[in-house]
Order: structure tokens, then C-alpha cells, then sequence
């Protein structure tokens, strides 16, 4: 990624306006950075975007995707080694710590990140020292971290997948990449953009946009910008219109389950309660606390979340099932 040109912004909705503010107000910080965000939403382009708006932007930008490589060659290519270090290291290498300089080093895919080398990190962090294999000295490591994942890091630490101390040192400033459901109105520009870079001129009608803009995209930015690549191959059209694109958009898949949620959702919306998104969650945090005997971590794994999400909930004074037992008795709550 090094000495590649900073990536072209492309929209102007509110929820990727201010991510782009919160990257501005974070670029010159040395605190790590987490990115997260869905598979294809742009965190690459926001990893791009805070090294090249702040005062690293004539350093190094260097990335590492932590789930494409064995945990051994990861830890090479992080810290460097000596001559001698292992089988094969035949002379000495400057890892990824070192070259960066005063840059920024880009672990993509930190959730991957093998267990092992965490603590290795996380000293890093801690002492902004690192030592490469073989090495009897430590050296400095002047440049800074930025992370990005799409898995639910807080959960993983809960489970034991991920270090919770690592999680903490990373999640000092977090920057959440919208999705491209949150910022629909900025589809025709970004398809605009994606035509810009066809090898033939792509015109599309209104009917055509809005035909594209009110679809589905699970894939994000990187799916629109596949079909789009399709479009341009495989349809002839000129202009392109509604019937044109049609085959080659996504077609809307439901969550198995979807359906049994949403009539869960519509009953709750029916009771006569003042606080009906609080009742269903006191309900749903004491049915699994019932389910798991009492034992947090248990019912957050029944529920999906993170243990500190129950042990908030019940932290919460009140009991907003209350309303609705009285109803259920003919009482008043």
C-alpha cells in the first residue's frame, strides 16, 4: 500500500461525511486506531484517508492482512529477524515495525490475528519497543497502528478468542465504517464513479439509478462495484435503464429466522407499554439468566452479545416488565 495516492472520496451523506470528520480530527494522533465495519464497506479507504489527512502522509503506509499469513510469517514480517533466527533466515531482515518508520502500519484483519502473537503486540503497544527474531536489543517503534476488523471484537475477548487487554489498547479511538444501507443516498455517485473507470461509456436514466440505489447490497461498496464491472461487460445498452441493470442486481435474502423476529417485533409493538424496546430486553436478559442458571457469560453466548452487555442490563434500576405483568394481572403499572 506504500506510495500508493491517497483513494478517492466518493460521497456526501451524513454518516460517511462524519466518519470523514472523525478521521480528520484523529490523523495526527499516535493513539492505535480500530476500524471496524462490515466485509466491503471501505475501511481500506479509511485507513488511507487517516494516514494521508494528517502529518504522516509523506511516510510509509504499510499494511498486513493478519488472516492471509501463517502465524510464523506474520511474525517475521512484523518484527524482522536476525541472521540465523530460524530455518532458511539466511541473512537479516527488517520487519514491517522498523521500515514503517514514522508511518503507519496497517493490520488488516486483526480479529485473525493467532493468539500467540498477541502479547507480542500488545507489548508493543504498551512499551513502543519491539525486538526482532534472533535479536538480543530492543528497538524503538516510532510510527503508528491502525487496525481494522468486521468481526465483533468485544465478544471475541469475551469468549476468550481475543486478548481483552489487546482489545482495550487498540480500541483507544474507533472509527465505524457506515454501511452502504446507512448511506444509500451516496449509490448514484458511487455508481458514477465505478462507470468512470469502465473501458466504455456507461450512461444510466434516473429509473435505472433508483433502481440501483433502492436494492439490496449485503456486499456493501465492493458488491456495487462488482456489478457495476458486470454491467459493463455483459449489457450493450445505451443508456442503460431499469429493465437493463435489473438481472444484474442483487436479489434480497432474509436471515433464516427473519420472519419469526419480525412477527416477535410487531407483537411488542402492540402492547400497551411505555417502554417496550426496554421491557423485550429485560425479558429476553432474564430468560436467558433463567436458561444459564444464574451464570452471566453463559446467557450472553445464549443471546449473542458480550457479558458486560448483560451485566449492564442488570445494572439498570427498575424493572420495565413491570407494566406489562400488571396488564397481564389487570393492573395498572
Amino acid at each position: 500500500m506504500t506510495g500508493q495516492p491517497m483513494a478517492h472520496v466518493v460521497g456526501r451523506s451524513e454518516p460517511w461525511q462524519r466518519t470523514l470528520a472523525l478521521i480528520r480530527r484523529l490523523a495526527d494522533s499516535d493513539r492505535p486506531v480500530l476500524i471496524t465495519g462490515q466485509t466491503g464497506t471501505g475501511k481500506e479507504v479509511a485507513v488511507q484517508q487517516l494516514h494521508g489527512s494528517g502529518r504522516r502522509r509523506d511516510q510509509p503506509l504499510l499494511a498486513i492482512n493478519c488472516a492471509a499469513l501463517p502465524e510464523a510469517l506474520i511474525e517475521a514480517q512484523l518484527f524482522g529477524h536476525e541472521r540465523g533466527a530460524f530455518t532458511g533466515a539466511d541473512g537479516m531482515r527488517e520487519g514491517f515495525f522498523a521500515a514503517v518508520g514514522e508511518g503507519t502500519l496497517f493490520l488488516d484483519e486483526i480479529g485473525e490475528l493467532p493468539l500467540p502473537l498477541q502479547p507480542k503486540l500488545l507489548r508493543v503497544l504498551e512499551t513502543r519497543m519491539f525486538r526482532p527474531l534472533g535479536a538480543v536489543t530492543e528497538r524503538p517503534f516510532r510510527g503508528r497502528i491502525a487496525a481494522a476488523t468486521h468481526r465483533d471484537l468485544a465478544a471475541m475477548a469475551g469468549n476468550g478468542q481475543f486478548r481483552e487487554d489487546l482489545f482495550y489498547r487498540l480500541h483507544v479511538f474507533e472509527i465505524a465504517v457506515p454501511t452502504l444501507e446507512q448511506r444509500r443516498e451516496d449509490i448514484p455517485c458511487l455508481v458514477r464513479h465505478f462507470a468512470a473507470q469502465q473501458a466504455r461509456t456507461l450512461r444510466f436514466t434516473p429509473e435505472a439509478l433508483a433502481a440501483i440505489t433502492a436494492a439490496s447490497w449485503p456486499g456493501n461498496i465492493r458488491q456495487l462495484r462488482a456489478v457495476i464491472d458486470r454491467i459493463a461487460v455483459l449489457c450493450d445498452d445505451d443508456p442503460l435503464t431499469s429493465t437493463s441493470v435489473l438481472p444484474f442486481l442483487p436479489v434480497r435474502q432474509t436471515t433464516p429466522g427473519t420472519d419469526r423476529i419480525e412477527a416477535v417485533a410487531a407483537a411488542v409493538l402492540r402492547l400497551e407499554m411505555a417502554d417496550k424496546l426496554g421491557g423485550i430486553t429485560k425479558a429476553m436478559i432474564d430468560l436467558a439468566m433463567r436458561e444459564s442458571a444464574g451464570n452471566k457469560s453463559a446467557a450472553a453466548r445464549l443471546l449473542g452479545v458480550h457479558r458486560k452487555v448483560v451485566e449492564r442490563q442488570l445494572q439498570v434500576p427498575g424493572d420495565p416488565l413491570r407494566q406489562l405483568r400488571g396488564k397481564a394481572d389487570g393492573r395498572v403499572g
